[in-house]
């Protein structure tokens, strides 16, 4: 089998959204299949594509669009000269079985033209696998149109939780027969329950991309500056980096919070982190399903997140989590609150989260999702609803 994948991901060289379609390329190259892999340029180039390339991938690498005449006039030399190669026809010397489009968000597709003509004209089937969603936007009549169209049109629409599915139907004015649910891999050697923390003094975690719009880090330190959380001994641990670093950082000067707030910026090691935190804080505004929520409940911690995406999905308040129902600082303060007055039982809740994590996430997503791109696959037509 010949598999395309094509990363929509813009706001970042790599980020959760990544993870499935990557796994799943590499577990298609371990069976022998042929992988192509068309991604955006960014100024750092992630290891997980090197990883790709080293295992025997075909990979593109798409600029930027960009305005500038100058760039523009670049960038059709170097397709004259044959030193770049669009993407249609990359696409087409590689002769895809299936194409598999992986967007950082849900309407990422809706906003790309040369894509989904691209998708429409290669008369090969292909999915969409949508992450990250706004329940809050309302796309415009003629956004909607190119929507039902190409959602329409793919094989599958994959979402990452049965929200954003409702939410993204409910978006697009459409009952999309074709859609299912997918689960994204987790960032873990293995699922094991790990030891408690050892510190006496309580270790709290946000473990996310220093994007204050989407992961609502502002909240959780507007909410640990209040007078009662002063008076309490704890400790918060901000892993993550990206563009609202120096915004963060004036935050925590603004709050006197320098001693009681470490930022540690990106760290691959998730088993680490929780050996040596004791709680996740999760004050997301927008999420879909966030990996992060997934390896702690695993690694035996309990989570305080908001109720987005699939976090009510995975917890249950005083149970396996706490549970703030909108990523607002009075309503993260009494979820907080209320985990704070648990925090004897933190152990034992986290033991749960446990169990329910391991019985509920899917340890072997990518090949889980590559079985259903062969499926696909053999199906042989482009849907036409």
């Amino acid at each position: 089998m010949r598999i395309a994948f094509v990363s929509t991901m813009l706001s970042a060289p790599w980020g959760g959204s990544e993870v499935l379609w990557q796994q799943t390329a590499l577990s298609a190259l371990a069976q022998g299949h042929a992988v192509f892999a068309s991604v955006y340029q960014s100024d750092h180039f992630p290891a997980q594509l090197r990883v790709l390339e080293q295992a025997g991938a075909e990979l593109q690498v798409r600029p930027f669009y960009s305005p500038a005449l100058a760039v523009r006039l670049k960038r059709r030399l170097q397709i004259a000269l044959r030193l770049a190669k669009p993407f249609s026809a990359a696409l087409e010397a590689f002769q895809p079985d299936i194409i598999c489009v992986s967007q950082g968000g849900n309407f990422d597709i809706i906003q790309t033209a040369w894509l989904r003509e691209a998708l429409l004209q290669s008369g090969v089937p292909f999915c969409l696998v949508c992450h990250n969603y706004d329940a809050n936007h309302l796309p415009s009549t003629e956004m909607r149109r190119l929507g039902r169209e190409i959602f329409g049109q793919s094989a599958r629409v994959f979402f990452v939780s049965s929200e954003q599915a409702r939410v993204s139907q409910r978006q697009l004015a459409i009952n999309l027969s074709n859609a299912e649910l997918v689960k994204n891999p987790v960032n873990l050697p293995e699922a094991k329950l790990l030891p408690w923390p050892s510190d006496e003094v309580p270790q709290l975690a946000i473990v996310a991309g220093i994007d204050i719009d989407r992961k609502g880090q502002d909240i959780a330190l507007e909410v640990l500056s209040q007078p009662q959380w002063l008076q309490r001994s704890w400790h918060l641990n901000i892993f993550g980096d990206g563009h609202d670093r120096d915004y963060l950082e004036e935050l925590i000067t603004l709050y006197r919070l320098q001693k009681r707030v470490t930022l540690h910026g990106n760290v691959a090691d998730v088993k680490g982190i929780w050996l040596r935190n004791h709680l996740l804080l999760m004050p997301s505004r927008r999420e879909a399903a966030p990996l992060v929520v997934i390896e702690a409940m695993l690694c035996g911690r309990p989570v305080v997140a908001t109720a987005v995406g699939t976090i009510p999905e995975w917890i249950t308040s005083n149970q396996t989590g706490f549970i703030a129902l909108a990523a607002t600082v009075p309503l993260f303060s009494d979820a907080l609150e209320q985990a704070w007055l648990a925090r004897n039982n933190w152990e034992t809740i986290g033991r749960d989260a446990h169990s329910w994590a391991f019985q509920y996430a899917d340890l072997g997503a990518a090949t889980t999702f590559l079985a259903e791109l062969r499926k696909i696959a053999a199906e042989g037509t482009v849907n036409n609803r």
